[in-house]
């Protein structure tokens, strides 16, 4: 093995890590580890369909890695200044309290921005549970994304 495929097992390896903590970019690391594979393999081995496909892919889980935890919150019926609260939260928890903090600023804003809105208790609490589960989602999305991207790689590898 040469040193580009050693890099792209490597980022394809990091990249399923990387879907678990919020602060690292996992799925770009996987797409740049099929990416490598594709220079190194050529489009014989590795069509360009599917590094389209496997592009497109991260590029939604980009996207969606921002929007979900707002989409969670507005399912669970918050309010705009709940939402707002929750962007507000994350961007100030991922700055303070990076990784985690982007998950529970989001909570915490979520929560906060309900009781100001006038919402008590329970229905303050089920705006900033949505905030959690849309995150979940994407983090699942995310890896999926990532373990498949690996699976990929070796199979096309060897």
């Amino acid at each position: 093995m040469d040193a580009i495929t050693i890099t792209g097992a490597i980022l394809v390896v990091l990249g399923i890590v990387g879907s678990l903590i919020p602060a690292v970019p996992g799925p770009a690391l996987s797409f740049a580890g099929i990416a490598l594979l594709f220079f190194e393999k050529g489009a014989g081995e590795v069509p360009i369909f599917h590094l389209v496909i496997f592009g497109a892919i991260v590029l939604l889980l980009i996207v969606a890695d921002y929007l979900a935890p707002i989409l969670g919150a507005k399912l669970a019926g918050s309010t705009k200044k709940g939402t707002y609260g929750a962007i507000a939260g994350a961007l100030i928890g991922i700055i303070f309290f990076p990784p985690m903090g982007i998950f529970v600023g989001a909570f915490i804003g979520a929560v906060a921005g309900e009781y100001h809105s006038g919402k008590k208790g329970s229905a303050a609490l089920k705006a900033g549970l949505g905030v959690v589960l849309g995150s979940l989602a994407v983090i699942a999305a995310q890896v999926a994304y990532s373990v498949f991207a690996a699976i990929y790689f070796f199979v096309k590898l060897s």
